[in-house]
């Protein structure tokens, strides 16, 4: 007998708005006559999938799918059908693969698009009979950093009434499987535990040499799938969801293939899953439904922006007009306009008065004698605590007034925009930071010689000053700590040290947190998540372990690479990049049980793959030198070097030759040129957008090609 728990997830109906958008354009969608869609009433219009003109902006525009074999880096090969599903390909132990339902109906795709490159599988679905106003669109990508395949599961509810459904994805295998286990290590789990976000299934004795890893959810999420077996020759996956009128939520999960693993020990299963967590996932996560994925804990994805705008003005649920708005409960708005003052606040790290032109809102205690008033600035500083005014009023449009007390009034919106007709100045023209407490102050930081903050991380301490930091905020899924970025890239968590947080002189005064005080501190700098595409790095990017990245030299000169039973000694300034692998088929680590297998490749486009024969690299991080273990390295991309003058004259004088009449000098520079590797692609690419030769283009765009 199985057994089946179920959660259900409950969505906003006011994000329908934002889909409802997603699906119209950001994705290439628009609402076409319900004809055009097989086996659906005239008079129901849906949306079906179009290459929008010129394309969607700030999205690559869509083509019609051409579906195919696609092998990934790991070297596993995925066929994608119409509708979603995984096709059967050689001796894989999958006969059809996560087959979507929605109450136990299968999706049917149609008019199936990709993005232009093949790399993403855009299906709309035609809908479904017993749920009318439910849109459902599927999305298939081929992961390019750790391969396999990475589904969201978009649902939109465009009905007027709210729907309960269940959403199945079931796999079919070409034989018995012979188990499955939890990423720890749990044996055929019902349901995956608070820790366990998938599965790994193994195959029978007569079926493939590699196992089948299905991550279905964050470790931290609320929503897990359900899992049922039918007969050891299938998986059902299971959730169930529950959508509001105009609601919105997005499924996402992961498929990969996997190295059968000698041991089943947790650091083992740990090691496996670890780069296809969801922590890996979520860089690929569209922007437009990524506020809307049900089984990734909210907290890890929230943005810079999105924390900024979760603690300030905007929290409030009044928006700021022409007038001042008093808002009283969820429904009542009055509209006129604020006067007397100034404002005086006495709070837990000074006092302060404020005049009114320079508040942006006040929310009182609304008859709470527990809660506390708070005073929003238009620089976007907070401060809470005691409020008093002589004479605040509120002068309604209609000439009625109406006295304000911070004992009785909810919330005070003052009109957009600087009363006098200045320009507003936010906390970036004037200050280096803005710091948030728990308890919801925010604090601008125009002190540098003050501010000192050292962070303790596994590697060791992190000196962490306003010059180079860009974003601190709270550790992600409830853990302990900071999350730390860098203007440099770096990414590293860890824990304040208890002496405190000096800020400095501030509005308040001279105020000093206490770490356990601190929750945020935002600067003017872009975080790491919204600076969209990632150039060549300028300094060598060390990916490692939960999400982090260090930003430094490696302090090792060289680098002992074990393989087919050689040592090599490379130097670290051959490499381009270093990417971990599952294993190597056929050989055994010749250090430690659980000692990772790296690919190496060089700058002359060679590649090495092997175990790397030393325990920790020496990374130089903000002037500290960390020794980091190997163990936790997933990637390392070295950056991009300077050519000398002597090779640069070398590579341009091969590109001449491209064009030499002579069919032997023209092979034997692009023999040569191909012979720089990486090191001459920058020039290569330029002279390619420049040349008007034909010969010359086809021989550099054949360089390029091997190089990729």
């Amino acid at each position: 007998m199985i057994f089946c728990q179920t959660f259900f997830l409950h969505v906003r109906s006011g994000t329908a708005l934002a889909l409802l958008i997603l699906l119209q354009s950001g994705t290439g969608f628009t609402q076409l006559p319900a004809t055009a869609v097989p086996g659906t009433p005239a008079t129901v219009p849906v949306t079906v999938e179009v290459v929008p003109a010129g394309g969607a902006p700030g999205n690559p525009a869509l083509i019609p799918a051409a579906f195919g074999v696609r092998t990934d880096r790991e070297g596993n090969s995925w066929s994608v059908e119409r509708d979603g599903n995984i096709g059967r390909i050689g001796s894989t132990m999958v006969n059809s693969g996560l087959v979507l339902s929605v109450n136990d109906e299968k999706f049917a795709g149609f008019q199936p698009m990709m993005t232009a490159d093949g790399s993403e599988f855009v299906l709309q679905g035609v809908p479904f009979p017993s749920l009318p106003g439910l849109q459902v669109q599927r999305r298939v990508l081929l992961v390019e950093r750790s391969g396999g395949l990475r589904y969201a599961e978009l649902f939109y509810n465009g009905s007027t009434d709210p729907i309960r459904f269940s959403v199945g994805l079931m796999t079919h295998f070409s034989g018995n499987y012979q188990t499955f286990l939890s990423d720890r290590g749990r044996n055929e789990p019902v349901i995956l535990s608070r820790s366990e976000s998938g599965i790994v299934v193994l195959p029978g004795a007569s079926q493939s040499t590699r196992a089948f890893l299905f991550t279905m959810a964050d470790a931290g999420a609320e929503a897990k799938p359900t899992i049922s077996a039918q007969n050891r020759y299938g998986l059902t996956f299971r959730y169930q969801l529950d959508l509001a009128p105009g609601g919105t939520a997005v499924i996402v999960h992961h498929v990969t293939q996997v190295v059968i693993p000698q041991n089943f020990d947790r650091p083992t299963l740990a090691a496996l899953t670890r780069a296809h967590s969801f922590d890996t996932l979520r860089r690929t996560f569209d922007a437009d439904w990524r506020d809307f994925v049900v089984n990734y804990s909210a907290d890890a994805v929230e943005s810079r922006s999105e924390a900024l705008a979760k603690g300030g003005v905007s929290s409030l649920g009044v928006s700021p007009g022409p007038v001042d708005t008093l808002a009283i409960g969820e429904k009542t708005r009055l509209f006129g306009k604020a006067e007397g003052g100034p404002i005086r606040l006495k709070g837990r790290y000074g006092e302060i008065e404020i005049a009114l032109d320079a508040i942006a809102a006040i929310s009182g205690k609304a008859g709470h004698p527990g809660r506390e008033a708070k005073v929003y600035l238009r620089d976007g500083q907070v401060f809470t605590g005691e409020v008093t005014s002589t004479g605040l009023s509120f002068l309604q449009t209609g000439g009625a007034r109406v006295p304000l007390d911070q004992g009785t009034l909810d919330r005070l919106m003052m009109s957009e925009g600087n009363p006098e007709g200045a320009p507003v100045k936010d906390w970036m023209s004037d200050s280096l930071a803005l710091v948030e407490t728990h308890g919801g102050d925010r604090i601008k930081v125009r002190d540098l010689a003050a501010f000192s903050l050292n962070l303790t991380t596994p590697w060791g301490i992190l000196p962490v000053s306003l010059d180079n930091l860009a974003w601190l905020r709270p550790g992600e899924g409830g853990l302990p700590g900071f999350r730390v970025e860098l203007k440099d890239g770096s990414v590293v968590s860890g824990l304040a040290d208890g002496g405190g947080l000096p800020l400095g002189d501030t509005d308040l005064g001279v105020i000093a947190l206490k770490s356990s005080e601190l929750k945020s501190i935002f600067t003017p700098q872009v975080s790491t998540d919204e600076r969209g595409t990632t150039p060549a790095p300028v300094e060598t990017e060390i990916r490692v372990a939960g999400g982090q990245t260090l930003v430094g030299p490696i302090s090792d000169t060289t680098v002992p690479v074990l393989t087919e039973g050689n040592r090599l000694e490379t130097s670290i300034s051959d490499i381009r990049k270093i990417r971990r692998l599952e294993s190597i088929a056929g050989e055994e680590p010749a250090m430690a049980a659980d000692a990772p297998a790296f690919e190496i490749e060089r700058w002359d486009g060679g590649t090495i793959t092997g175990f790397l024969g030393l325990d920790f690299l020496s990374i130089e991080v903000e002037g500290r030198l960390w020794l980091v273990p190997v163990r936790e390295v997933l990637e390392i991309e070295a950056a991009s070097p300077l050519l000398t003058p002597d090779s640069l004259g070398k590579i341009k004088a091969l590109i001449t030759q491209l064009a030499a009449d002579d069919w032997a000098t023209r092979e034997e520079a692009t023999r040569d040129l191909g012979a720089f590797g990486y090191l001459a692609r920058p020039v290569l690419k330029r002279e390619l957008g420049a040349t008007k030769d034909p010969e010359v283009g086809r021989r550099i765009e054949r360089v390029l090609s091997n190089l990729n």
